[in-house]
């Protein structure tokens, strides 16, 4: 688990920068509710956490200072793949904080960058998806990396905007949507887990006894039930219940990508 744990910080911050950066993109890009202060800061933050993934996956290799070796298997490796399109994604996400300007720009630029976030969560879901790992080799592992991204992402910037702006930024039916999206998936992965090969069928064990997997859904259907009040009543719409949102989901996708490391068996 002390090896796979560098893997889950970079799973998750890439996924989490990813994410907000989308969310951000459609707010200041296409909604053009953001100041230029809360822009720069906002996008400084998901630089920052892209940056910290991109260091913590250097040194999970067994020789970090030769990294730079894993770019010549482009056509052959995901892994390869994974780490031409992320610094991609980084280097799109600075262009568009100091060179997008007009509404054209921003377009451009936030299209590309989003595009090559999605192609980055897709490499390393593809990394996963192996057939000697029967629990990882299906659909679930793809959904659940971009699900983290989608669950993270827009409740982190939504924090960050309501409290650099002043103005609450309401986020909350979509929040609520990815939160039920997010149970659906779990309840979906343990269906086939039970149904598969024996490995499968070992993880599903596995999962359901450990605390950490019960854990992992209660703070989701917390974050999901937050979310429901403040859909039906607006005065429980606040900044500081986005932040307890934020932290639910946040602890759920870091236990659950623990397990999924740990918790995988191979054939």
């Amino acid at each position: 688990m002390e090896h796979s744990m560098t893997l889950v910080v970079f799973t998750i911050l890439s996924q989490l920068a990813i994410g907000a950066f989308m969310a951000f993109f459609i707010l200041d890009a296409i909604k053009q509710k953001v100041s230029k202060k809360t822009s720069l800061i906002t996008l400084g933050i998901i630089i920052a956490i892209s940056i910290v993934a991109v260091i913590v996956s250097v040194f999970h290799l067994g020789h970090p200072f030769a990294a730079y070796r894993a770019i010549l298997n482009l056509g052959q490796s995901w892994l390869t793949r994974e780490i031409l399109f992320f610094p991609g994604f980084i280097l799109f996400v600075i262009l568009y904080t100091f060179f997008a300007k007009t509404k054209g720009s921003k377009q451009i630029l936030g299209t590309i960058t989003s595009l090559l976030g999605a192609v980055t969560i897709f490499c390393t879901a593809m990394i996963y998806t192996i057939p000697s790992m029967p629990a990882w080799n299906n659909g679930t592992t793809m959904a659940a990396f971009f699900v983290t991204a989608l669950l993270l992402g827009p409740v982190l910037v939504q924090m960050l905007v309501s409290v650099l702006d002043g103005k609450y930024v309401d986020f909350t039916a979509y929040t609520l949507g990815a939160a039920v999206v997010a149970i659906l998936l779990n309840v979906i992965n343990l269906t086939i887990l039970k149904g598969g090969f024996p490995e499968a069928v070992e993880t599903f064990t596995l999962l359901t006894a450990s605390p950490l997997f019960w854990v992992k859904l209660v703070l989701i259907v917390v974050g999901c039930g937050i979310a429901l009040i403040g859909l039906m009543n607006r005065k429980y719409k606040s900044t500081p219940l986005v932040a307890v949102i934020l932290g639910c989901f946040f602890i759920a996708e870091f236990v659950g990508r623990m397990l999924f490391y740990s918790t995988g068996v191979h054939l």
